[in-house]
């Protein structure tokens, strides 16, 4: 046999097996409590925000506390300037209205949303909402919960639904503020059916002056429905040590889906 055709032969056996083995597909998605881009320089600097998101190069990127044409904000719409700056799909909801325009949350993304709901959520001085994104192969979204534990408890019975009624069909992951430590009564209530994907020995929010400095405060999460949690590897979860840009810190994870 002649040498050339030992090697084509060779070659055609290793494509065959790199096509045979199971790809490992790798989904990177960012939870942002943005402080509608105000750092700590008091200063709101949307290009600052920009710039932190893309450090981490997410698919995804699940924002809180987002200005929508309010008089604080110069009128901007900030999902939209952040998706523009970033090269992103940009799709807000809408939790109150504020300062002549809107507050709320939005979820930034390399593709355009198949569809999209919003959901209302209970809040005691200011209303809350849940985003719901819907993809080719899953859905993403995002949330900001409210400050009182009551409200928190009873929000997560409405997403609880949300996502049980979609996960029947694809995966779906939730980021947010959730104002809830990893001990809470909420996370508990939460993790009956979704599973974290985030760190949680950890701070995300960083201004929080009746604890140290050091201390862990983690109330920023990345999960997904417990349904498909054993379908994905997570290859890198870390929250990001920008203390400039925001109250909060993002935070990041990097998943693996095994398709064979």
């Amino acid at each position: 046999m002649k040498k050339e055709t030992i090697v084509a032969i060779a070659a055609a056996f290793a494509g065959f097996c790199a096509c045979a083995a199971p790809a490992e597909r790798e989904l990177r998605i960012l939870s942002y409590n943005i402080y509608h881009c105000e750092g700590a320089d008091k200063t709101i600097d949307i290009s600052r925000t920009a710039a932190a998101i893309k450090r981490t190069a997410p698919d995804f990127a699940g924002l809180q506390e987002v200005d929508r044409a309010t008089s604080r904000s110069k009128r901007l719409d900030q999902a939209a300037e952040l998706a523009r700056q970033l090269g992103m799909h940009a799709t807000f909801a809408k939790a109150i209205p504020n300062r002549g325009g809107e507050y709320g949350v939005a979820l930034l993304s390399k593709e355009k949303p198949l569809s999209v709901e919003r959901i209302p959520l209970p809040g005691k001085n200011e209303k809350r909402v849940l985003l719901l994104c819907e993809f080719p192969d899953y859905w993403v979204c995002t949330t900001h919960l409210a400050l009182q534990e009551e409200n928190r408890l009873k929000a997560v019975a409405i997403i609880r639904e949300a996502v049980e009624k979609r996960a029947a069909s694809k995966p779906v992951f939730l980021t947010g503020d959730w104002n809830a430590k990893p001990d809470s009564k909420p996370l508990a209530a939460m993790s009956e059916f979704m599973t974290i994907l985030s760190p949680q020995k950890c701070r995300t929010l960083h201004v929080f002056k009746k604890h140290p400095p050091d201390s862990e405060f983690c109330i920023d999460y990345i999960a997904v429905d417990t349904a498909h949690a054993a379908a994905f590897a997570v290859k890198e979860a870390f929250v990001v040590p920008d203390a400039t840009t925001s109250d909060h810190f993002p935070v990041a994870v990097a998943v693996a889906l095994k398709v064979e």
